[in-house]
């Protein structure tokens, strides 16, 4: 398995690879995790790196990315490799980047299109129920993507975001990843 994780900060890579090592001693995954710091703009050798990495990447994290140029630049390739990613994981990033969040049935990009129905990203409804609990999670969904959005903007404005609204929306994520 090929993981690709694209990260700001220099505190990541070493957990990364003792995960990598530990995963690989203890259930024989053969999991080969491939990791860039996105903390200054890449250079083209750099970029033909991540290019290549994504290429064969089954899972991608992004986490924190809010640099426009490796954004903009991220966008493109992940466009490209998406067939061959089985999830994308972006966490804490700019929206548009956030809106690239795969996992199974919950497709952010589908999700917060207008046109896009909610068959489109949650699946087939069996039952009432299970409708008006798609319904809570489209909403529990954009309420984190306005919250995320509210943060990348106060990041640009150098300002500092309330982390109890962030505490309130992590205590109801199990609601919305089950989906």
């Amino acid at each position: 398995m090929n993981v690709t994780v694209l990260y700001i900060g220099s505190s990541l890579l070493g957990p990364l690879r003792l995960a990598e090592r530990d995963i690989n001693r203890d259930h024989v995954l053969d999991l080969q995790i491939a990791a860039h710091n996105f903390g200054n703009p890449q250079t083209e050798n750099e970029w033909s790196v991540i290019d290549r990495d994504l290429s064969v990447a089954d899972v991608v994290f992004v986490i924190h990315v809010m640099d426009g140029e490796n954004a903009a630049r991220l966008l493109l390739i992940l466009e490209t490799h998406k067939e061959k990613h089985k999830s994308v994981v972006v966490i804490n990033c700019m929206p548009e980047l956030m809106r690239r969040t795969r996992m199974g049935r919950l497709d952010f990009g589908k999700m917060f299109t207008k046109k896009g129905k909610q068959e489109d990203w949650v699946g087939d409804e069996k039952s009432d129920h299970d409708e008006a609990a798609n319904v809570r999670t489209r909403g529990l969904a954009r309420t984190v993507s306005s919250w995320i959005g509210e943060q990348a903007r106060a990041h640009r404005e150098k300002k500092t975001g309330s982390h109890t609204t962030y505490l309130k929306l992590v205590d109801r994520m199990p609601s919305l990843l089950k989906f």
